[in-house]
């Protein structure tokens, strides 16, 4: 059985998280999958970046919980390889910035990776935090909530990462709800090969040097959703993808979190680092428009 939170139950190291609204508890009252169609949404969906990070230490347990918690639509989170092949929820490539551990992810194995306190950095309330897994997210919140799972991979594990993740979306049954993302093009390619069902999500920047950021490897990723990363969202791109059956998933300040202006756009849904900030300007424009 999935824990679901409850009104004033305390997140994973007891630091009190809000209580749940009538609409993250109930699936009928949000969207649970991924394969909308494109132009179809009235308001955004709003995905939180890392989970709550605002109130909570990023790509956590207390994080995730709280975007829901605080009616977030989706969160956003990162996996990369560990030392021994495993699957662990982590941004960065160096372990520095939000734990108490040195080094790279990747020479570590998850069993050092998890002894690790990754919520200090953030605030003592959230000492003794630990990095999850993919399994124990997905675990946690429901089933049909939505989740981002964006790849971390450069060159090496490419291939392996895609499995990893396949298998543990296939082992939760998590098809509808779960979309993958990269930056990697190969990543999302070999995703593809290894489990078509699974919703892709191509990632790129205008920073990026040519030809990867005029996403020249777009016909083997065959994505549903582009997601352009801060500074890089254009309208006219949003028209041609929705034109060719695809969504985007864009910055919140690409926008000035001008959520009226997402919804002329007919944007999907918008990825944020303010949650609560977001998701009350969804709910006011709601109001207005009904």
């Amino acid at each position: 059985m999935r824990p679901v939170i409850r009104d004033g139950q305390a997140g994973q190291n007891g630091t009190q998280l809000p209580e749940l609204t009538m609409a993250a508890l109930e699936s009928t009252q949000r969207t649970t999958t991924w394969s909308i169609q494109p132009g179809s949404m009235r308001l955004p969906l709003i995905i939180a970046h890392r989970g709550h990070r605002s109130a909570a230490p990023e790509n956590t347990m207390s994080a995730f919980q709280g975007a829901l918690a605080a009616g977030a639509d989706g969160i956003e989170l990162d996996v990369r390889l560990t030392r021994d092949s495993q699957l662990v929820v982590f941004h960065d490539r160096q372990l520095d910035r939000t734990s108490n551990g040195h080094g790279l992810v990747d020479h570590h194995t998850l069993a050092d990776i998890r002894s690790l306190d990754v919520g200090s950095w953030f605030s003592h309330k959230f000492k003794g935090e630990a990095a999850p897994t993919l399994d124990q997210v997905f675990e946690a919140l429901p089933h049909d909530y939505l989740i981002n799972v964006e790849m971390k991979v450069v060159i090496k594990g490419m291939n392996l990462i895609a499995h990893k993740v396949a298998e543990t979306i296939r082992r939760h049954q998590r098809w509808d709800s779960t979309l993958v993302a990269s930056f990697n093009p190969i990543a999302l390619f070999y995703l593809r090969r290894i489990e078509p069902r699974i919703g892709r999500g191509y990632i790129w920047s205008r920073y990026h040097p040519f030809p990867i950021r005029s996403r020249w490897f777009a016909p083997i990723v065959k994505a549903q959703w582009y997601d352009p990363a801060n500074d890089t969202y254009s309208p006219a791109l949003h028209d041609k993808f929705q034109r060719k059956g695809s969504k985007v998933l864009a910055w919140d300040m690409d926008f000035g979190r001008d959520v009226e202006r997402m919804a002329s756009l007919r944007l999907e849904a918008m990825v944020t680092d303010d949650v609560t900030l977001m998701v009350g300007r969804k709910q006011e424009l709601a109001r207005r428009l009904d």
